[in-house]
């Protein structure tokens, strides 16, 4: 018994270290290829939690995001709070009142290695494989997510975008390079100390400040027993930083985004059933979510001056 606890222990001692060893390799390869591009603070997160390996959580999990291609019913845009409180770009204006609700509720676990990435598959027809890697019950709530993430990983881009669910840390490196093509890139993310309650906020004196960029590059956190982010290139679309207070004093450095161009959608999007609008007609515009990220490649001539 005591030689079995002794391999047990060291193997989660090596597995640990493994899991910090990667953690310092993907920050060395980040700083290299984006060297005026800080880490931002959710991905500096998803490397922590390499260190404290946390399992694969479903309570806690990211929620899969609204396809623009996809209808949402009523019940998903009433009842689920990380559906994104659409609006007008109107209302982007000082002295605006919003309820938002910002409690941290999100838990990316840790990224693979770029190798591991590599060698572990991560397709829909191999889910019985993925599902014995990860030792998860076929009959489970976790497996419903890995589906839905696989299948929305799986879908075919929409005209003009470029898409990729990066599964580790370099890949994510990669794809915003590849698309950006600038060694100035910013990256922008609604930031908040702690979790807050539901309540109302007032966006600030200044309003918005528009992200005049000349590329951008949206990832977005998928559920998985490991980090894998939705990224995608976003075209027609404007986004802000906001900054908002909310009614018991906390400060939000919030990012809305606008989209322009929506003709293409789904009618049933949930963006138009909430605001009551037709494609193509209004700018749909929500808050990026908690852990979600916007890269920003920019010229000499952009800012991120309004």
């Amino acid at each position: 018994m005591d030689s079995l606890l002794l391999a047990i222990f060291v193997l989660m001692v090596t597995s640990a270290h493994a899991a910090i060893q990667n953690a310092t390799s993907a920050q060395t390869y980040w700083r290299t290829m984006l060297p005026q591009t800080p880490i931002p603070s959710s991905i500096q997160e998803v490397l922590r939690q390499a260190k404290e390996m946390k399992s694969f959580d479903i309570e806690r999990a990211p929620t899969v995001f609204i396809s623009y291609k996809c209808a949402a019913s009523d019940a998903q845009i009433h009842n689920d709070p990380n559906v994104p409180l659409f609006f007008l770009k109107s209302s982007l204006k000082s002295g605006t009142k919003k309820t938002l609700d910002l409690t941290k509720i999100i838990s990316t676990p840790p990224f693979f290695s770029a190798e591991r990435a590599e060698a572990t598959p991560f397709s829909s027809s191999k889910l019985s494989e993925i599902l014995n890697i990860f030792s998860i019950e076929r009959d489970s709530a976790e497996t419903v997510a890995i589906q839905r993430t696989l299948a929305e990983c799986e879908e075919p881009p929409l005209d003009g975008e470029r898409k990729r669910c990066v599964t580790s840390m370099e890949a994510m490196v990669d794809f915003i390079k590849a698309e950006l093509s600038s060694r100035d890139v910013h990256v922008v993310e609604t930031t908040v100390t702690g979790g807050v309650p539901r309540q109302e906020y007032v966006v600030g004196v200044k309003g918005a400040r528009r992200v005049r960029a000349e590329a951008l590059v949206s990832c977005h956190p998928e559920p998985y027993p490991r980090a894998v982010y939705y990224c995608h290139t976003t075209s027609n679309i404007e986004v802000y930083k906001v900054h908002l207070v909310g009614a018991n004093g906390v400060a939000v450095d919030a990012v809305a985004t606008c989209h322009i161009e929506t003709s293409t959608w789904d009618p049933n999007y949930a963006g138009f059933k909430m605001l009551k609008v037709k494609p193509g007609t209004e700018p749909i515009c929500h808050f990026l979510p908690l852990g979600h990220l916007i890269f920003a490649g920019l010229s000499k001539k952009d800012s991120f001056a309004l």
